[in-house]
């Protein structure tokens, strides 16, 4: 009995000092709302796009750290913010797949949440845009099973990207 109660104790530490080690999965998300015009006037073409990012911190600081050897304090550093939110805005790039033009995302910062680190995107565009492709490598020159996950919503559809391994480019469109 007390043979089993010490195995018992010892199986028990064993996984707590796993689960301790273990690292969430580097996966990071993204998210483009294609918006329509309240006013009407390019209704009913796609005329902003907003574009967020979230990332892990941990995985976030590491990319500063290894990639662009900058200072790795996300959370109270505004120029380590600052060098991610360019580097996130160049490593992900939208474009038109119709004209082949890429979309010119305004940065617009970015901020820190519960453990993650938010970058924020945007752009204007006169005509309806409903085919576009995607290339998401944001992390992947740092984090080599880095996973990039992109929701792209038009009104009531989404329409889902996964990047493994590969920061693509993917195609989505919408009829």
């Amino acid at each position: 009995m007390v043979r089993a109660l010490i195995l018992l104790a010892l199986a028990f530490t064993s996984l707590g000092s796993f689960s301790a080690r273990a690292h969430e999965q580097a996966i990071g998300f993204t998210e483009i709302l294609l918006k329509q015009s309240v006013e009407g006037d390019c209704a009913p073409t796609v005329c902003r796009i907003e574009v967020a990012h979230r990332l892990s911190i941990h995985d976030a600081e590491s990319t500063l750290m290894n990639v662009l050897g900058a200072r790795a304090d996300l959370v109270g550093n505004p120029e380590a913010q600052q060098k991610l939110s360019v580097y996130v805005s160049q490593m992900f790039e939208l474009t038109d797949t119709g004209t082949g033009e890429i979309i010119d995302l305004s940065l617009l910062g970015g901020e820190v949440e519960r453990g993650y680190f938010w970058i924020y995107q945007e752009a204007e565009t006169p005509d309806a845009i409903r085919d576009y492709t995607i290339r998401h490598a944001v992390l992947m020159d740092a984090i080599p099973n880095q996973s990039n996950r992109v929701n792209i919503k038009l009104d009531d559809e989404i329409k889902t990207l996964v990047f493994n391994g590969s920061p693509g480019p993917q195609r989505v469109a919408f009829d």
